[in-house]
């Protein structure tokens, strides 16, 4: 694929990401084209339909994931408690949450090279647990799918009952559920995220 044509399809991923994320799945494909600079006859020759858009953003967001992990997992040897909340950081801001119920209705159902990146990133994911357990940052009776379903769960949009927590509760969720994980219960601070990654 010439440099252009995979240029305008990654821009077509993240467009895709960012509207799927505010909108749902069913957001009108028009927003997508509009948000990448590009028209829609270029979306659907990249992507023939809906759902081959949904499963390139799940394949690209599970490849991030996964590299997010193999990064954590290197830095933990010179700080592995801030290896820990950049990455958990990172994955707030991809906005999972609102991400993965948007883009398949089955895991079943995905094709295989989103299933193998499922698996690449399960596996990724499994060992940066592992070593952070040793290292006595995660309880030792918490799965990695867990923590991946807990930033997912306290991640999605959520109906706002006061609008002067909207800066800071995606945060201090987060920073709640982390000190959950943690064998000592010790509470880290709330990250300060972009607003893109507040719900």
């Amino acid at each position: 694929m010439r440099a252009d044509a995979l240029e305008r399809r990654n821009s077509l991923i993240k467009a895709a990401r960012a509207v799927f994320a505010d909108r749902g799945h069913d957001a009108p494909l028009d927003a997508v084209a509009a948000l990448a600079g590009v028209g829609i006859a270029t979306l659907y020759r990249n992507f023939p339909s809906r759902d081959d858009l949904a499963h390139a953003v799940a394949q690209t967001t599970l490849g991030e994931v996964r590299d997010l992990a193999v990064r954590a997992l290197v830095e933990c040897g010179d700080d592995p408690e801030g290896a820990w909340r950049r990455f958990v950081d990172a994955v707030v801001e991809l906005r999972m949450g609102a991400l993965v119920p948007a883009l398949v209705n089955s895991l079943d159902e995905l094709p295989p090279d989103v299933r193998e990146a499922r698996e690449q990133t399960k596996a990724a994911v499994t060992r940066l647990i592992r070593r952070l357990q040793e290292l006595g940052l995660v309880r030792e009776d918490v799965v990695p799918l867990e923590i991946v379903m807990g930033i997912a769960m306290l991640t999605r949009p959520h109906v706002l009952m006061f609008e002067d927590t909207t800066a800071n509760l995606v945060p201090r969720l987060i920073a709640v559920f982390l000190a959950g994980l943690r064998p000592d219960g010790v509470s880290l601070p709330p990250a300060i995220l972009p607003e893109t990654a507040v719900l």
